[in-house]
């Protein structure tokens, strides 16, 4: 176990929620000194050679509660094979995602978060091999919400992030200044203007309880030079929800 530099949050070892697998360094070769020092947990993986479904079980939690739950991966050619599996992610029996990586590079990170309601007093997180290499995870992480936060996720459905954008903001934002740490990542354009404030931005009343976004954030915004000009950025649009998969 270490207490994060940055957030001050305790990380322990993932012992205790598996029997499954077996640890391995990444390569030296493949790892990002700045990312690492960041990012201790990306040092190692687990990998889960020659079973179709591997499970984490991750107790206690507060039956009928919001959780988000985040998992995080980055390869760094800790098999020596030079190839990036691909694989599914499920959140008990609910397919999650695909993990696949949109760039054959063994140096990428790639993390995917879902906001759902828990019926039980524990979640199974599972790594489904779909024959396109050996399903690995360098770490998971489990945060409590307030149930009035995203009133769309529930028992039957949850959110998987898109993208969380910090509008003119210079620097991620994470816990302690977002309580639940969400991560809010910078986001420029060179054709925008920036705008801020030293000011605490409070919430609107409608949209306090739902999304919560830290002062921190809502300090920071861009706008146009002129009303005839747009602001423009891409995202790219995926299902939004978790659900069985046939």
């Amino acid at each position: 176990s270490y207490v994060d530099e940055l957030t001050k949050l305790r990380y322990t070892t993932d012992a205790g929620f598996t029997d499954a697998g077996s640890n391995h360094n990444v390569s030296i070769r493949h790892t990002n000194p700045e990312y690492t020092k960041r990012y201790p947990q990306a040092e190692n993986v687990r990998s889960f050679p020659g079973a179709v479904r591997s499970c984490y079980t991750l107790r206690p939690i507060v039956s009928g509660s919001k959780y988000l739950l985040r998992a995080s991966f980055m390869y760094g050619n800790y098999d020596g094979l030079n190839m990036i599996p691909v694989f599914d992610l499920y959140l008990g029996v609910n397919f999650w995602m695909t993990v696949n990586f949109s760039k054959d590079d063994p140096d990428l990170a790639f993390y995917s978060e879902v906001i759902t309601v828990l019926p039980e007093d524990s979640v199974q997180v599972c790594l489904v091999d779909t024959g396109l290499g050996t399903p690995f995870i360098s770490w998971l992480e489990l945060r409590p919400l307030k149930n009035t936060l995203y009133p769309q996720a529930n028992v039957t459905q949850a959110l998987a992030l898109s993208r969380r954008w910090n509008f003119g903001g210079d620097r991620m934002i994470r816990y302690p200044e977002d309580p639940y740490d969400r991560p809010w990542f910078p986001w420029n354009d060179p054709g925008s203007l920036q705008i801020s404030t030293e000011q605490k931005v409070e919430r609107d009343e409608s949209t306090r309880e739902i999304f919560h976004a830290p002062s921190v954030v809502m300090q920071t915004a861009i706008t146009t030079p002129n009303v005839s000009t747009d602001i423009e950025f891409g995202y790219n649009v995926r299902t939004d929800h978790v659900y069985p998969k046939p």
